[in-house]
């Protein structure tokens, strides 16, 4: 059975693959729509990422233009070390295509449509749209379990503080979607950071493939790899973050969640890390991933089995 599925993204190099991944994966996954929000580049320009990896992928899924800041009005970062000023490290798309706006009124409808109908979420960037839609109808994301990708608990984040930069960008949105009855299904980078994709392969994935998507895709990486090379310590090879996320939908047995109860700190030196406490559960947290079978399947979703053979 085909998954429907709803991704709210702020499209740097990591999400660009997710989102290749998702559309190209029609077996499994048929990508409704998509919300773009500010994050790894400014959010115009996150939508026109978005909308040119999902036409290149020959998916036609409306791309919608969200929030271009997070709740508290912070001053929004316009130049990421791991993505560039476009959000892909110089092969973004342009912006000559006029798309709607993801706006309260719409939003909300737009959003809690998906929730109410159980279709499938994937946010990969700072949940600000999901937390603006939650202020006019809450009820319709009660019970509702979209997967994030947010958290950094043993594994430390490169964002101020230790945090992940998601939570980090918007902590309040992030609070208020675990104070509202969502059951967000958490990837944090713990798990995602046990993936690990070689610049070797993605070239050659991308040279048997041949598509000018996989091109793209190959050079938007290098610079992301250069900078995992600088924080991670990792030569010629980076961990896929937003790509793991969007592989739990694909394969979820390769996956092992657990409940738990999570608190976000909104500010202050800790701002955007997240605990967990002692009590009811308010979300599900990723605690394993088998990562042989993630890498495989992420390079064979982008450039196919027979390119990835080769």
């Amino acid at each position: 059975m085909t998954l429907r599925v709803h991704i709210d993204t702020d499209c740097g190099v990591d999400d660009a693959m997710a989102l290749a991944m998702l559309a190209r994966a029609r077996d499994a996954v048929e990508v409704g729509s998509v919300s773009a929000v500010f994050g790894n580049t400014y959010v115009d320009q996150a939508a026109a990422n978005a909308r040119g990896v999902l036409r290149l992928a020959g998916c036609g899924a409306e791309v919608y233009i969200g929030a271009g800041s997070g709740l508290a009005k912070r001053r929004v970062e316009r130049m990421r070390p791991a993505h560039g000023v476009d959000g892909l490290n110089g092969a973004g798309f342009s912006q000559r295509w006029k798309l709607p706006e993801l706006d309260r009124g719409h939003g909300t409808s737009l959003l809690a449509f998906v929730a109410r109908r159980q279709i499938t979420g994937l946010f990969l960037g700072p949940l600000t749209n999901l937390a603006q839609g939650l202020l006019e109808d809450p009820a319709a994301f009660r019970g509702w379990r979209p997967t994030i990708m947010a958290g950094a608990f043993a594994v430390e984040g490169k964002a101020a503080g230790g945090s992940d930069f998601n939570s980090w960008s918007d902590p309040e949105a992030l609070q208020r979607v675990l104070e509202a009855g969502v059951m967000p299904r958490l990837m944090p980078m713990d798990a995602t950071s046990q993936v690990t994709l070689t610049r070797a392969a993605l070239d050659a994935g991308a040279a048997c493939c041949g598509s000018p998507l996989s091109a793209r895709l190959s050079r938007a990486a290098a610079t992301y790899m250069d900078f995992h090379g600088q924080v991670w310590g990792l030569t010629d090879a980076c961990h896929p973050h937003d790509a793991v996320a969007a592989a739990s939908l694909i394969a979820p047995e390769a996956f092992i969640f657990e409940p738990a109860r999570l608190r976000v700190t909104v500010d202050g030196i800790r701002q955007g890390r997240i605990d967990r406490i002692d009590g009811e559960p308010n979300a599900e947290v990723c605690v394993g991933v088998e990562a042989g079978v993630v890498e495989e399947l992420i390079l064979t979703t982008l450039f196919g089995a027979k390119a990835v053979a080769a």
